[in-house]
Order: C-alpha cells, then sequence, then structure tokens
C-alpha cells in the first residue's frame, strides 16, 4: 500500500532501490561520548513506539468496557472475540491448567506483531512526503521486516519456553502433588507399583533440583535400569535435542522477517517498473503497463492484510506449542 502511494507522490522513481522501502532508516542519531559508538534512533523503533502506545490505548479502553458492559460491541466486542478465540482454541489445549500463567505474554505476543503488521502498511511516510514537498525522512516502516525485531521476539520466546519449562519442574519439586505422576506408576500389565516421590522441598532446594529435572527430561532416557550406554545415547540425544531448541526460535524468526520482507519488496519491484514508461513509449504502452500493474498490486497489498492476521497466528501458535511441550510433565 505504501509502495502504490509512492507512484503518485513521486517518491518512488526508476531504478530506485526496492530495499530502500523495507530496511531501517536512521531518524536521529548521537554519539556517545564514553565509547565513541554511534546511537541510531531508526523508522522501525519509531513505529514499536507507536505500536506500543496503540495497544496500551486500545486495550485500556477494551477493559474499561468490559467492566462496565456485559454484552460487547464494536470495539469491544471485536477484540473481545479475538481474545477468547486464541485462549481458549490455540492456548488451552496445548496448555491446558497453565493456560492461565502464559496467556498474558502470548496475547502480548499476537497483538504486538499484528499491529506492527498492520500498521507497517500505512503510507504515513509517503504522506509526510507530500505535507514536506519531499524533504522528510524514512520515519515509518514495518517493523517486522526487520531481522533485529523478529529476532528479539524469538529470544523473548525461546526465554520464556524453557524459563516456563525449568519453574513448572520446580514447582513440582516444591509440591510433588502436581505431577500427575505422582500417584501412578504402572509398570508392566496390571503392575500396581506406586511410586512415591520425594516430599516437598523447599525454594532454595527445589531450584537447581526442577533445573536438573528439565535438563534430565530434556531428552529420552530409561526409567529404570539406567546403565552407561543410556547415558551415552542420552547425552547424544540431549546435544541434539539443544540444537532443535535453538532451530525453534531461529525458525519464528525468519519466518516472521522473510514473509513480512518479502510481500513489501515484491510490491515495489512490480510498481518500479511503471516510471520506466514516463519517457520514449506512446500512451497505450503506458496505459497498458500502468494499469495492470496498479491493479494487481492493490490485489496483492489486500492479500497482504490477512498475511499480517496470518503471520501473527502463526508466530503465537508455534509459541504456545513449544511452551507447551516444555511444561509437559513428561518432558
Amino acid at each position: 500500500m505504501s509502495m502504490i502511494a509512492s507512484i503518485f507522490t513521486g517518491t518512488l522513481a526508476s531504478g530506485d532501490n526496492p530495499l530502500t522501502h523495507v530496511v531501517a532508516h536512521p531518524i536521529y542519531e548521537w554519539q556517545y561520548s564514553l565509547f565513541g559508538h554511534v546511537f541510531h534512533f531508526t523508522n522501525h523503533q519509531f513505529t514499536m513506539i507507536v505500536v506500543g502506545v496503540v495497544m496500551l490505548i486500545a486495550f485500556l479502553y477494551v477493559g474499561a468496557k468490559a467492566r462496565t458492559n456485559t454484552i460487547p460491541s464494536g470495539l469491544h466486542n471485536f477484540f473481545e472475540a479475538i481474545l477468547s478465540f486464541l485462549r481458549t482454541e490455540v492456548f488451552r489445549p496445548a496448555l491446558k491448567e497453565n493456560t492461565d500463567r502464559f496467556t498474558p505474554f502470548l496475547w502480548t505476543v499476537f497483538f504486538f506483531i499484528l499491529f506492527c503488521n498492520l500498521l507497517g502498511m500505512l503510507p504515513l511516510g509517503q504522506i509526510a512526503n507530500i505535507v514536506t514537498g519531499g524533504t522528510a525522512p524514512h520515519f515509518w516502516g514495518t517493523a517486522t521486516g526487520n531481522w533485529v525485531v523478529t529476532g528479539t521476539l524469538a529470544i523473548m520466546t525461546f526465554l520464556t519456553i524453557h524459563i516456563g519449562g525449568v519453574s513448572q519442574q520446580v514447582r513440582m519439586a516444591m509440591d510433588p502433588s502436581l505431577d500427575p505422576h505422582h500417584h501412578h506408576g504402572a509398570h508392566g500389565h496390571g503392575d500396581q507399583h506406586v511410586h512415591h516421590g520425594p516430599e516437598g522441598r523447599n525454594f532454595i532446594v527445589a531450584v537447581p533440583v526442577g533445573g536438573l529435572r528439565y535438563l534430565w527430561n530434556f531428552a529420552p532416557h530409561p526409567e529404570t535400569g539406567i546403565k552407561v550406554m543410556d547415558l551415552t545415547l542420552w547425552f547424544g540425544l540431549l546435544i541434539l535435542e539443544m540444537l532443535g531448541a535453538l532451530v525453534k526460535p531461529f525458525a519464528l524468526c525468519v519466518r516472521l522477517f522473510a514473509n513480512m520482507i518479502a510481500g513489501h519488496l515484491i510490491l515495489a519491484s512490480l510498481l518500479i517498473m511503471i516510471p520506466f514508461t514516463v519517457h520514449g513509449v506512446t500512451l497505450y504502452t503506458k496505459i497498458g503497463v500502468s494499469i495492470p500493474i496498479a491493479i494487481g498490486s492493490a490485489a496483492l497489498s489486500i492479500l497482504e492484510v490477512f498475511v499480517c492476521f496470518l503471520q501473527a497466528y502463526i508466530f503465537t501458535f508455534l509459541t504456545t506449542l513449544f511452551i507447551g511441550s516444555a511444561v509437559a510433565p513428561e518432558h
């Protein structure tokens, strides 16, 4: 959408690099006096600040409406429907009794990504160029089209997954009744052996115990009769599982970044073709090239709106599955 606006504002010229519309642009910079480094405040950082403010305003409004109106309507109904769907149909099947522990984080991730995606499509930079006569800097952009932003989201997800998994093991070490296998433990066919776990521990003892349990359960292992070969296989599988744990957030980062930047690059690449028809061609050639590209770009922009919702959902859904596997007692 912002690319289409560029055609009519004259900011997209023939030979223009499509990457200029998706990469981060410094808005302001200053130099550290201690280390001599230069700090850049970019358009993507500005966009994220705006997204944070919009989210605060929107959800403070929705929260106030929820406290006063029992029947949602309008914007309140729109947000409550999404929140309820995510909690009931996405989070609860994977997280079960741990749903409410992680719901605030997952809701925040979903709407932060969604708002960054949608607001990044607004042609605010091009409008500013019209107002200022083409002298305005690039102050707006799609923050989720920056790998640093998606990488930060992936790091936060990684920490939430494994801190949540360790904390679950710590809770079970402090209160063994939370472990669904504490009063079960059928070994063999019809064996009524009951596993008697240790009594609850205090927090200082439970933390290292929970951490070791989480590490021990990170890879498949035998429950009884552990031998040297079993430990060797467990260690090899542990390395593979740890590599997989690093790959998961990396995949989240790349998927969101690639999908958001791809749409903008395709739009820019299509629209850059239009200025080539300005000189040296007939009017019919100009019409024959410009109109199909403009219509196709508009249709692609509509598809991008769907992609904005889809990518926010996929990131949140996969994060939910990863957290659910980390906090499962069998982990």
